[in-house]
């Protein structure tokens, strides 16, 4: 499959070539929608707290006496039924984390990649370097390619501090290293930019092998 192919300044040099057995495979759109739900997921803190009745301070003290007064009878000024009272049934902390097993991961991955391709959201770009701290810079990379309004991933193979610092404060461009993709960012955002790196070693990770057939 051939795609857009950029310089490192964001110039267009020509068209580039991609491995058809992750960008021209069958999309499977229940593994895109598992390993999308899957990551949501397992990003939750689960830290939310509402005190119950036995957790608010206060309320020791009967309001009233129980008969004669003409009001419902009340335990507590700290019941559930008072304001500032317990919450019933609040949220507590909890675990959100839900497993998936590796194939179904690289299956969902290997969707969502085929899907942008389909939908000519894919290009390749050479490696970007950052010398220094500059994220002027890498707008003008991305603003030059016809991308300046849009979210926009770099895929790479390297890990340079300087490079995801430069990343670090743009809310439409992210960075992405081939080891660990993220499923959302990947799906939703409008085009995505590969180095070579980065290219070759989903090649070599991220290829379905099929299971052979029982003679």
């Amino acid at each position: 499959m051939k795609v857009k192919k950029f310089t490192a300044q964001g110039a267009q040099s020509g068209t580039g070539e991609l491995a058809d057995a992750i960008f021209a495979a069958p999309v499977s759109e229940a593994a895109i929608h598992s390993v999308i739900r899957t990551e949501n997921r397992n990003r939750r803190h689960g830290t939310h707290k509402t005190k119950d009745f036995a957790e608010v301070s206060g309320g020791g003290k009967k309001p009233w006496r129980q008969k004669g007064t003409g009001h419902a009878r009340q335990g507590s000024i700290r019941a559930p039924q008072w304001r500032k009272g317990g919450i019933v049934f609040g949220p507590n902390p909890r675990d959100y984390r839900i497993g998936l097993n590796d194939r179904l991961r690289r299956l969902g991955i290997v969707s969502i990649l085929a899907k942008k391709a389909q939908r000519e959201e894919v290009g390749i770009i050479d490696a970007l370097q950052a010398p220094e701290f500059s994220t002027k810079a890498i707008v003008s990379i991305f603003k030059k390619a016809g991308f300046a309004d849009s979210t926009v991933v770099y895929v790479t193979d390297v890990s340079d501090l300087k490079l995801q610092k430069s990343f670090g404060n743009l809310p439409n461009a992210k960075i992405m290293h081939a080891q660990r993709l993220n499923a959302p960012e990947l799906y939703y955002s409008d085009f995505l930019f590969f180095s070579e790196g980065a290219l070759k070693y989903l090649e070599a990770h991220y290829t379905l092998k099929r299971k052979r057939k029982p003679a």
